[in-house]
């Protein structure tokens, strides 16, 4: 049995041992640091209302057309202190505003909902339906007048405002580096420089314009351009300072002097319209236009108003009616053909090559050295190529006689493989020359080698010498007439003073000129003859009367019988007869032909009728506008001469009816 006294010391000194190593452990032990209140969470406590808390609900209505309402951002910044006192939202990320049928997105904006007004930024972009789309880098948007600024950020970007009319099938696509929009009006402005695409949907058919200045219109679909104005596409080109650009229909309104490249033809205008798609304009002021051919060849037409049709080549002038717009006739001058025509109205067909004027209608021909003037109510003016095949019949309007045709079409073996023009004055028509003038009811000439025909009561005066007949062909050379062929009924009459003239006719005759003078003459079939030869003295004493089948005739010095030969056929016999001059009778004074030409019955009227005779012949005085003259306005002889049955050598019928 263990003594319990013997262990008791042991324990105590193991329970004292325990406790010092507790103590030590407690010591090394760092003391516990006091908690630092400063970085626990601050709490706040919401202050008990006043009053009962309900949903404010803004007091206005939504579907407001004039106002932008916030749908949607991502991040609603709200700076009680600066936001509240501007009366602004500052907003952000994925952000959309709305009015109606229009809708804003972008990356942020400051919005004022009390105005409705915004500044947006960032990937702005505003859509009106499914026809407008605006896009740019910033929008600055008055609400109250409802205009909205698009700017860009620079370094290349521009403001975009396409536009899609789904009524015309077209699309504008404008570009700008800054760009002002009216919301209520629908109009864009811009006065940086702008380009737009105006495109044809079913088409492709694309113009583009560019100006310095303008606007457009998203109702009317009009653009004002002003400054350096441009617009092309594949057919046209046109130059101006300002013009009005309908781009439903592709038509110009031009305002101000513009030239316009329209396929190969060049035009020149103050005012007028355009169309892009078509190429053809309606110019209401004076103009010019350039009409260029596969050749290269130009003609040009000027006008106080003129419509021109490109498809057709076609163009048509007008000269104004009204006095006080200071009216000046139209103009149409070939270049290559040395042609000038003028008249009140007037058109050239590039396709046809014809050119026609009426209302004093006066055709200039200055491919010879001595101009021809060409006058009568109506005339044509045609460029044939008889290289071409099959060759064109010669009929230059419905007008035209047979007659006409095959006179003209006797050409054809002088100017094959050729180009030349023939020019046709119809009703009423004259001529003048320095050396020859004529009047005829129609008057056809060849330039190419210088032909004019006349028919219809046609008279040619030369000098002293006149001859008429039903028809007459007078042929030019470089300087001046040098043969006339009348086929039926020809009259050749010349003046010899005191009221004698030598007098010849004959059913077909042929006349030689040279230097103004008669040097050589052919007469067959039926020829008559008075004449008053010269004696030694150059006076006249005898009148001699003759009568044959054939007659040849020489002068020389101009004016000096050399040889008269009359002949006849087998059967026939010359006859004639001398008569003193003194006791000649009047009614030997004058031929058969020569009477009906003056249209009188009896010799005693003879006097008067060869006055009115002598006034019927053209004559010449250039005044200072250059298009009045004396061939202009038709006299009452001339309008008495071609109206009058009995005047004027007439037509056999039974030859034409041969014809």
């Amino acid at each position: 049995m263990t003594d319990l006294r013997d262990t008791y010391p042991h324990r105590i000194v193991a329970l004292l041992l325990i406790a010092v190593v507790f103590c030590l452990a407690y010591a090394a032990t760092p003391a516990p640091q006091k908690p630092d209140m400063s970085l626990r969470p601050k709490s706040f406590k919401r202050p008990e209302p006043t009053k009962p808390v309900t949903p404010v609900i803004p007091k206005v209505d939504r579907m407001d057309p004039n106002k932008f309402f916030l749908e949607r951002a991502d991040i609603l910044y709200n700076n009680e202190e600066a936001d509240s006192a501007a009366g602004r939202q500052v907003v952000s990320g994925n952000v959309m505003f709305r009015k109606m049928g229009t809708v804003l997105y972008c990356d942020s904006a400051y919005y004022y909902p009390e105005t409705a007004s915004m500044d947006a930024f960032g990937n702005v972009k505003m859509v009106q339906g499914d026809t407008l789309t605006v896009t740019s880098d910033f929008i600055y948007y008055d609400g109250l007048g409802q205009l909205a600024r698009l700017r860009t950020a620079g370094r290349g970007k521009q403001v975009s405002l396409e536009h899609t009319s789904k009524g015309d099938g077209t699309r504008k696509h404008l570009f700008t580096d800054s760009l002002d929009y009216n919301l209520r009006s629908g109009l864009a402005y811009f006065n940086d420089g702008g380009r737009m695409y105006n495109q044809n949907l079913r088409t492709g058919a694309r113009d583009t314009l560019v100006s310095l200045t303008g606007q457009y219109n998203t109702n009317s679909k009009v653009a004002e351009v002003t400054g350096n104005v441009r617009i092309s596409n594949r057919s046209s080109r046109l130059t101006t300072d300002r013009m009005l650009y309908h781009t439903d229909t592709r038509t110009v309104d031009l305002v101000a002097p513009t030239q316009i490249y329209s396929g190969s033809d060049y035009i020149s205008t103050n005012s007028g319209t355009y169309n892009m798609a078509s190429g053809n304009a309606t110019l209401d002021s004076r103009s010019y236009i350039a009409h260029h051919d596969e050749r290269g060849n130009m003609t040009t037409l000027e006008g106080d108003s003129i419509v021109y049709n490109r498809a057709l080549g076609r163009s048509e002038a007008f000269m104004f009616s009204n006095p006080a717009k200071n009216p000046r006739p139209m103009v149409i001058t070939d270049t290559a053909r040395h042609s000038i025509l003028t008249g009140g109205y007037g058109y050239y067909s590039d396709s046809t090559k014809t050119a026609y004027a009426r209302r004093y209608p006066l055709l200039k021909e200055f491919s010879r050295p001595d101009t021809i003037f060409l006058r009568a109510d109506e005339v044509f003016v045609q460029t044939f190529n008889y290289g071409v095949k099959p060759r064109p019949r010669i009929i230059l309007d419905e007008r035209s006689t047979g007659v006409d045709s095959l006179l003209a079409a006797q050409t054809d073996e002088y100017n094959k493989n050729s180009e030349y023009h023939i020019a046709k004055a119809y009703n009423r028509a004259r001529f003048f020359r320095n050396d020859i003038q004529g009047i005829a009811d129609s008057i056809t000439f060849v330039s190419r080698d210088s032909m004019l025909y006349l028919n219809r009561k046609p008279i040619v005066w030369s000098g002293d010498r006149m001859v008429a007949g039903s028809e007459i062909a007078v042929h030019f050379n470089d300087t001046t007439a040098d043969r006339a062929y009348l086929p039926h009924n020809g009259l050749l009459v010349e003046a010899l003073g005191e009221g004698f003239y030598n007098q010849l006719r004959a059913n077909k005759m042929t006349a030689w000129l040279k230097d103004n003078s008669l040097s050589r003459l052919t007469a067959d079939t039926d020829v008559r003859a008075i004449l008053l030869p010269a004696e030694k003295d150059s006076t006249y004493n005898k009148m001699v009367h003759a009568f044959g089948d054939t007659l040849r005739l020489n002068m020389t010095d101009g004016s000096k019988l050399d040889r008269l030969t009359l002949f006849a056929r087998q059967g026939n016999e010359v006859t004639g007869s001398v008569t003193p001059l003194y006791i000649a009778p009047k009614s030997q004074y004058y031929l058969p032909d020569f009477i009906s030409l003056a249209g009188v019955s009896r010799f005693s009227e003879m006097a008067d009728a060869l006055a009115l005779i002598a006034r019927l012949r053209p004559a010449y005085a250039w005044y200072r506008k250059g298009w009045e003259d004396s061939l202009g306005e038709l006299s009452f002889d001339l309008e008495e001469y071609f109206a009058s049955p009995d005047m004027g050598i007439q037509s056999d019928e039974s030859i034409i009816s041969k014809r």
